[in-house]
């Protein structure tokens, strides 16, 4: 299950406007009264992604990533003045607290490189575009110069999707 918040309907909503909201409802057949911070099956999240790709394009999905982790609320205001590498610490713990499938480790231990990876969790190659723009988007948050790198992909045989974030 994943906990969807307003947030990514938000980021439809601002993008496409209630259109694309509704377009997007219609497409996953997602006639569900939406009310912040339900559970939903992953299916219904893959679903959205796909439909931002297809619809859209694969940029739009990675533009949506780190649109979500920008706009966290008071969250979102708090860690703009924490390092991006405490933002990483946390990242394993907030993960749990919205999915509940997978794993995620983090490796801080280089100067100029995070790195993080998710276990059990991309299953689409939308949602391993979603992530390096989460990622792109904590950098952004905490205004760090840096990049995101996916290294490794499970959804091409790997045991985990890899991504690295390196610092400038």
């Amino acid at each position: 299950m994943v906990l969807l918040t307003e947030r990514e309907w938000k980021f439809i909503t601002n993008k496409w406007g209630k259109g694309g909201h509704q377009e997007c409802c219609k497409a996953l057949n997602f006639d569900e009264p939406f009310k912040d911070s339900n559970y939903f099956s992953s299916e219904i999240h893959e679903g959205i992604l796909k439909w931002i790709s297809s619809e859209k394009g694969l940029d739009y999905v990675r533009e949506g990533g780190s649109f979500v982790v920008r706009n966290l609320g008071m969250l979102a205001w708090l860690v703009r003045f924490a390092s991006v590498r405490t933002v990483l610490e946390r990242f394993p713990a907030n993960y749990s607290e919205v999915y509940s499938f997978g794993r995620v480790e983090v490796d801080n231990s280089l100067d100029d490189k995070l790195i993080f990876k998710l276990f059990d969790v991309n299953r689409i190659e939308e949602t391993c575009m979603a992530w390096k723009g989460v990622g792109e988007g904590a950098l952004l948050m905490t205004k760090t110069k840096g990049t995101v790198e996916e290294i490794a992909c499970c959804r091409l045989g790997n045991d985990c999707c890899e991504y690295h974030v390196q610092i400038e």
